[in-house]
């Protein structure tokens, strides 16, 4: 039983067009290039909803410090952002997220690898569940 288990999770994850490498694991800079793709290509409205919900369950320290950790980034268009303001908050994520690649990578990416300003576990596994909700919403359609 245990064995058809890891079987059918080792098949699902490779059907899962976030994890990039075939690793069976996501990464945190796989979730953002995820993340950014959707981003790009969503609807307006459809991405500020999503974000609203995930920004509506982070924790005042997550955002805060979510919130630092973009306007301290040098690779992102973001210098000020209020961590207590949804749209302000929302509003940094989606343009950070659209920034466009220095080095290859998005600034969403560069913020969240190892270094990076948003390399926290507790950020990261935020970020793997946004990428989560987003998969889960495309599923949905």
């Amino acid at each position: 039983m245990f064995f058809q288990q890891k079987d059918r999770h080792e098949q699902m994850a490779r059907l899962d067009p976030r994890d990039t490498n075939g690793d069976g694991q996501v990464s945190p800079q796989e979730a953002a290039a995820y993340i950014q793709d959707y981003l790009q290509q969503a609807s307006p409205e459809e991405r500020n909803q999503i974000l609203r919900d995930y920004v509506g369950g982070m924790s005042p320290e997550q955002r805060r410090e979510m919130g630092d950790a973009i306007v301290r980034s040098p690779a992102n268009p973001v210098t000020q952002v209020r961590h207590d303001d949804d749209n302000d908050l929302v509003d940094a994520y989606t343009r950070t997220a659209q920034a466009p690649a220095q080095d290859g990578k998005s600034p969403l990416e560069a913020a969240f690898a190892p270094g990076g300003m948003l390399s926290s576990p507790l950020v990261k596994a935020g970020l793997v569940g946004l990428a989560g909700m987003i998969g889960s919403r495309m599923l949905r359609r």
